[in-house]
């Protein structure tokens, strides 16, 4: 993917030449910040060596030019880019190296990261008239990952723990399945919750009205309920009102790998013990990431 986009300018630099008497490449302008060291800025030196060693650009301050097209077509995202000041930085590439990077062995990452990473305040989807916003993102070119604030050197490890598994839930179910399509799931996967009930995937099985820590999800294999469709209402704390549907595969998917960069191997372990179906549906997810070069059993949080 680096390689084309890398050829894609070079074709274009060469057709805009084609009428001229002789070619004339002016001296580029090191856009991002990747091509010279500098050794006093602990921040330039990261992403310098970053760059060196995968290829990969880490992009602090972006522009439209930077996420707007997947190539021809509009991503449809608006990004904010983060405060620029060192601290915000500093913070935003620690996060990004402990929620994803690190999480990672060196091969993976120097075959699978895109041409950019993206550090962003805000992501949201603007595309027909939403807005909604979303913690991370994946294109063609770039991976984005939004909550690079002055908030994060305050953030309580359970937010940051619910940021990892959203980060790599969204590295996985769309950068590595849809835009890549090199992880692949198989249909028995779902076939598992199917097996319980048959249409559970439908959108519209009903899961019931108790509340979501006392609805036992587990039992069809599934992590939580369909947060398009289901309606929770808690503002009278003495009288909340519950209507949970059962996710869609999609869906599903997504909290899965979620689920499973949350929680330790020891406290996957309890839940797997007491639901098979549970450790049925890990395996298959297991297998599929290992068909992509990571082991989910090594995985260290």
């Amino acid at each position: 993917m680096k390689k084309i986009v890398l050829l894609i300018c070079l074709v274009a630099g060469i057709s805009s030449c084609e009428h001229e008497d002789a070619l004339n490449i002016p001296d580029q302008t090191d856009k991002y910040g990747v091509l010279q060291d500098t050794p006093t800025d602990p921040t330039r030196h990261f992403i310098y060596q970053f760059y060196q060693q995968y290829g990969t650009v880490i992009i602090t301050n972006p522009t439209e030019a930077d996420y707007k097209f997947n190539f021809t077509s509009d991503n449809g995202i608006k990004i904010t880019s983060p405060e620029q000041k060192e601290d915000v930085i500093n913070a935003g590439i620690d996060f990004l190296r402990k929620s994803l990077l690190d999480l990672y062995p060196d091969d993976f990452l120097k075959k699978n990261l895109p041409f950019s990473i993206i550090l962003a305040e805000q992501i949201r989807m603007d595309a027909w008239g939403e807005t909604t916003t979303l913690n991370s993102y994946a294109s063609g070119s770039f991976i984005a990952i939004s909550n690079i604030t002055s908030a994060l050197k305050n953030m309580s490890q359970e937010d940051f723990v619910k940021l990892r598994g959203d980060i790599n839930a969204y590295f996985w179910a769309k950068y590595m399945l849809e835009v890549r399509e090199v992880f692949t799931v198989p249909e028995e996967f779902y076939k598992a919750s199917e097996a319980v009930v048959s249409d559970i995937y439908s959108g519209y099985y009903y899961l019931g009205y108790e509340s979501p820590a006392d609805t036992d999800f587990y039992h069809y294999g599934l992590i939580s309920y369909n947060t398009d469709s289901s309606y929770i209402d808690e503002e009278d704390p003495d009288s909340p009102y519950y209507s949970l549907y059962a996710p869609t595969k999609e869906m599903d998917l997504l909290q899965w790998i979620n689920f499973v960069f949350e929680k330790p191997q020891d406290e996957l372990q309890g839940i797997f013990d007491k639901y098979p179906i549970m450790k049925k549906k890990y395996d298959i997810i297991r297998e599929a990431m290992l068909a992509s070069g990571f082991d989910l059993s090594q995985l260290e949080l």
